[in-house]
């Protein structure tokens, strides 16, 4: 049963690590740079972001990731930085990406803009053999294969915004160099599509409950298109109740506090649809936020996303 179970988890590793290789977080909403470079710097402030998740909690080897994202104006430009640095964990792979983002942002209306990203970044993708337990085989080759690979990446991404709305499209690996190669190409990563929106809407007349619905495909060659989709509530302007559903693969219960004026906090619960769910617990995501400003009216201007 232990050999069954080893070779079901390599089988459901290998298709995750060729299908989808950018991070699976379901708090994306509340920080968009996560998702695309053209948020840096859409609010008039710099905001910080950290986050973990732990996935199929109770799987032998299940995938966990830290994530922390820092992103604001240039004072008196039109532009925007953000920094993001992102460790990534399943089985025996770890995947450590830093990177850095730039936008500008262009005025469509009186009350929207567009914003352009793009996003340069180094990723090291280790597999150490070493964390293998009960080899059968020890003088196999395979078992001596640790291998550290070095890949630069870069991003794009466009981002539409108004003061209740907003819509993404982000091309995460839009271009990775594998120095291995005489070409300098085929790294191996491949290029993902995002879309995103969503809108805030007024419950009731006095505006103290909203409502946000909001949605994200995402589309890999060759692998199935995922799709979320998401309902939140905002009441009072502080607390944010909600849920996803991911097709085929889970339903998400989240919830935001506003702590204080610029400090937030976030936690999500994935109760996982498809197959893998009798063998494992669900995935769990802790988030915390910070604004760096002085001066913050959030019952004038409230983060929306």
């Amino acid at each position: 049963m232990k050999r069954i179970a080893t070779v079901i988890s390599m089988l459901v590793f290998s298709f995750l690590a060729n299908a989808q290789q950018e991070l699976q977080i379901s708090q994306y909403m509340f920080n968009g740079l996560f998702l695309n470079p053209a948020y840096a710097g859409t609010h008039p402030y710099w905001s910080g972001t950290a986050l973990h998740r732990s996935q199929w909690i109770g799987f032998n080897g299940n995938p966990w990731s830290n994530m922390v994202a820092v992103d604001g104006p240039i004072q008196g430009k039109n532009m925007g930085l953000g920094f993001m640095i992102v460790n990534d964990n399943i089985g025996l792979t770890r995947v450590n990406d830093l990177s850095a983002a730039y936008s500008y942002r262009i005025r469509v209306t009186s009350g929207s803009e567009l914003s352009l990203g793009i996003r340069a970044g180094i990723r090291n993708t280790t597999f150490n053999v070493n964390d293998l337990e009960n080899i059968v085989d020890a003088g196999d080759p395979l078992y001596n294969a640790n291998e550290s690979l070095w890949i630069p990446k870069f991003d794009f991404g466009a981002y539409w915004y108004s003061q209740r709305g907003y819509l993404g499209l982000s091309i995460p690996n839009v271009l990775a160099i594998d120095k291995r190669k005489a070409d300098n190409s085929d790294a191996g990563i491949r290029r993902h599509f995002f879309l995103n929106g969503g809108y805030v809407w007024d419950v009731n007349s006095s505006g103290s409950v909203k409502f946000k619905p909001s949605f994200l495909v995402k589309y890999t060659p060759n692998a199935p298109v995922s799709v979320d989709l998401n309902a939140h509530f905002l009441f009072n302007d502080r607390f944010w109740l909600g849920a996803s559903y991911r097709y085929n693969s889970a339903v998400v219960l989240m919830a935001e506090y506003q702590i204080t004026e610029k400090l937030r906090a976030g936690i999500a619960y994935d109760a996982t649809t498809s197959a893998i769910r009798q063998y494992q617990n669900g995935s769990i995501e802790v988030m915390i936020g910070y604004d760096f400003t002085k001066t913050l009216n959030k019952i004038v201007h409230p983060r929306y996303f």
